[in-house]
């Protein structure tokens, strides 16, 4: 299966996806590492929600949440439409007493802080206008970091399963869909690409491409706030082609010089070595929004040279095979991957 890995270095700042009000403080989403340390978070769920809003924005439709007397009214449920819904497509979908179910072929984990984090509160009140009632005081959890935002994108957006629709869905279907039979199993495709104006959403690269315009260049606005209106500010996206599952997310850290957040590239080294030299469309691609990862690969190598003269062509191939791109191309980075993911 073609998969694309991409790990995002983000800073987030204040308290964008609370974890629930206690008394009269609101708690930041956080937990507890076995060496003691704290680390915050913003969840998968919370990104996906967000990353939805802007797709709403964008003229696609999203799946609306209800309870029905046939799906036994216990949980709010989506309906369960990836052809009429992106994010029943992206994201997924489970319909117990259907028993029918999409595996995402796009997943994340949200925004993990990769260092230990201070917690700090912002006190404040609510103060009654006429004067007649004491102010309320309140306190919210704050916190500045650097997270890691991973992702697994898959061919699979767009490719349906006949068991993961109904019959009705198929027949009710606004634009053309092909059906494929493989390894025994039916399948439905939309079209690959839908130039209609009005039957754009339904086409799989203009789905693919308006997420990764969300994610990799629009970005998207958190729920909440408490320090700051704002957005991810993004430092580095690690993008991996690959078909098979590589160790991508466990070979992205950073570290501060000269007050800049700098990749770290022992790690990402370390991973250039696992690619296959004979697939020539599994590669890394990094696009730096810091500007300054070229300078410290120039410098990597110039001491490589000095030092480890027997190691340095190996380690030289591995290290120029590492594509870095300016935030300029990122329209040429949202090419390459629809192109592996769609069109070939």
């Amino acid at each position: 299966m073609k998969r694309v890995l991409i790990s995002i270095l983000a800073r987030v700042k204040g308290n964008v996806n609370a974890n629930g009000t206690v008394a009269a403080l609101t708690e930041i989403k956080k937990f507890f590492t076995t060496d003691g340390e704290t680390r915050v978070y913003v969840s998968g769920r919370c990104v996906k929600y967000c990353i939805k809003q802007r797709l709403v924005e964008k003229g696609f439709s999203i799946s609306s949440l209800a309870r029905t007397e046939e799906r036994g009214q216990r949980v709010l449920l989506p309906e369960g439409d990836p052809i009429k819904n992106i994010d029943d497509d992206l994201f997924g979908y489970l319909i117990p007493a259907e028993g029918r179910k999409r595996f995402a072929p796009i997943k994340t984990d949200g925004i993990v802080a990769l260092r230990h984090c201070e917690i700090t509160r912002d006190f404040g009140g609510r103060f009654d206008p006429a004067g007649k009632e004491m102010p309320s005081p309140f306190e919210i959890e704050v916190a500045d970091f650097i997270g890691q935002n991973n992702w697994i994108l898959t061919e699979n957006i767009g490719r349906f399963e006949d068991k993961e629709i109904t019959e009705s869905i198929v027949k009710e279907s606004p634009v053309k869909l092909e059906e494929r039979s493989e390894n025994g199993k039916k399948f439905y495709y939309l079209p690959p690409k839908v130039s209609n104006n009005a039957n754009k959403k339904y086409g799989r690269e203009n789905r693919l491409r308006a997420f990764l315009e969300v994610l990799l260049k629009e970005r998207y606005i958190f729920p909440r706030s408490a320090t700051s209106l704002h957005q991810p500010q993004y430092y580095y996206a690690v993008i991996l082609l690959t078909e098979r599952l590589l160790p991508l997310f466990a070979h992205v850290d950073y570290e501060i010089k000269n007050g800049k957040v700098i990749l770290n590239l022992d790690k990402i080294e370390n991973l250039g070595s696992f690619l296959d030299s004979n697939d020539e469309n599994e590669k890394i691609m990094i696009v730096d929004f810091e500007g300054v990862l070229e300078g410290e690969i120039k410098t990597k190598l110039e001491k490589l040279k000095e030092n480890k003269k027997e190691e340095f062509e190996k380690r030289r191939e591995t290290l120029e095979s590492i594509e870095v791109l300016s935030p300029y191309k990122i329209d040429r980075v949202m090419n390459e991957i629809t192109n592996y993911l769609i069109n070939t």
